[in-house]
């Protein structure tokens, strides 16, 4: 599938671009304990550059990662071919250094490292609405899908994003489609794998008008614990999750879940006492999981879309210090910046209010923009 854009180098360079695809490939090494060694070493490049003595003195890093970080050089050079693959077939690599990488996702403590992109959609548009639901979607569901995303299309900046799938996923990019709204579809496989393969003339309008995201790299197959991974890049992507239909277990829980463990809005649409699919919804809206929703203006009201400067949130005013971060980013930095000796970890979690699981991200954007620094010990200090 041809891209729909022109992409030159990576942001950071495609060397540079080649150490996070890598450690990304790494048997074992999941996005937080990639994360927790570039945090430890200071870059994605040191983490190949430092010692196994080294690396395991890193917490989480036990003799099992520890081996498969012996091979790390083996991992770099296939990372470095699947760049000039992605290049070749107008593919984007962007990773947590690059300036493209999404904001929104950035700031989630599980967010990938590495992010594969075909599209012309801008991840970090001001309005973005994920919808989801089951598979097995009813003729209500699909109404209430298309009539929710033709609504919301009268918004400017508009991104809907959903998982492509059967169901209430591909309902929902095809009213994108056909309301001329951008769409971006999240994918649990390779860029060069659509799942299924029915939604693949689908997939191409997408890349057209919207987009195609994944973390895996080209011919990775869509396996089972592929898809829920996949639903916390469409719940951190997004200002809001929408749940049109869902069993009482499924992906559209899991998502709605995550979207609540990274403080994104959740809406569910109520449905037939009686309908199976139902059933997810009207748990969500029990355990007070989701607010209930009949119609866009729901959406519009919870969101502030009426008001305007949507996305604008109670900063204090820019310094040297604060300037271009986000609402949690300077919040941290505020701290540090009155503590100048540096702060432990668990000291910046309580004064700070913000659970440790989400600060370790918000610290590493921080030592990206080059506004703090790692200490020994899990100090930090304010460059």
């Amino acid at each position: 599938m041809q891209g729909a854009r022109q992409y030159g180098e990576a942001t950071i360079g495609t060397e540079a671009a080649a150490y996070y695809v890598a450690l990304g490939m790494i048997p074992l090494i999941g996005s937080v304990t990639a994360r927790q060694l570039i945090s430890y070493c200071g870059s994605a490049e040191a983490v190949f550059s430092s010692s196994l003595r080294q690396l395991t003195t890193i917490p989480g890093v036990g003799p099992k990662i520890r081996q498969h970080l012996s091979t790390r050089d083996h991992w770099l050079a296939i990372a470095q071919q699947e760049i000039e693959r992605c290049h070749y077939q107008g593919i984007e690599v962007i990773t947590l250094a690059s300036s493209h990488y999404p904001e929104r996702l950035r700031q989630i403590y599980d967010a990938p490292i590495a992010l594969f992109y075909q599209g012309t959609a801008n991840l970090d548009t001001t309005k973005i609405i994920s919808v989801v639901g089951t598979r097995q979607a009813t003729a209500y569901g699909k109404r209430v899908t298309e009539e929710l995303v033709a609504s919301l299309a009268h918004y400017d900046d508009l991104l809907i994003i959903s998982g492509l799938a059967y169901g209430i996923d591909i309902t929902a990019h095809r009213a994108a489609l056909s309301a001329g709204v951008p769409t971006v579809g999240v994918m649990a496989s390779g860029l060069d794998i659509i799942y299924p393969a029915v939604h693949r003339s689908d997939a191409q309008k997408m890349v057209q008008q919207g987009g195609l995201l994944t973390e895996s790299p080209l011919g990775t197959k869509p396996d089972g614990p592929r898809f829920p991974a996949r639903n916390r890049i469409i719940a951190g992507l997004s200002d809001a999750v929408i749940v049109v239909e869902a069993a009482e277990k499924g992906g559209a829980l899991i998502t709605a879940n995550l979207a609540n463990d990274y403080d994104r809005e959740v809406f569910a649409v109520p449905g037939n006492l009686y309908q199976k699919y139902a059933r997810g919804c009207h748990r969500l809206i029990k355990e007070h999981k989701a607010r209930l929703i009949t119609e866009s203006g729901d959406i519009v009201a919870m969101l502030n879309w009426d008001l305007p400067h949507t996305r604008s949130t109670k900063r204090v005013e820019p310094t040297k210090v604060t300037a271009d971060l986000d609402e949690k980013e300077t919040v941290v930095a505020t701290l540090l910046d009155q503590q100048r000796a540096g702060m432990l970890l668990d000291e910046i979690s309580w004064q700070s209010q913000i659970p440790i699981n989400q600060l370790a991200g918000v610290l590493l954007s921080l030592e990206f923009k080059q506004v703090v620094k790692a200490l020994p010990g899990r100090k930090f200090q304010l460059k």
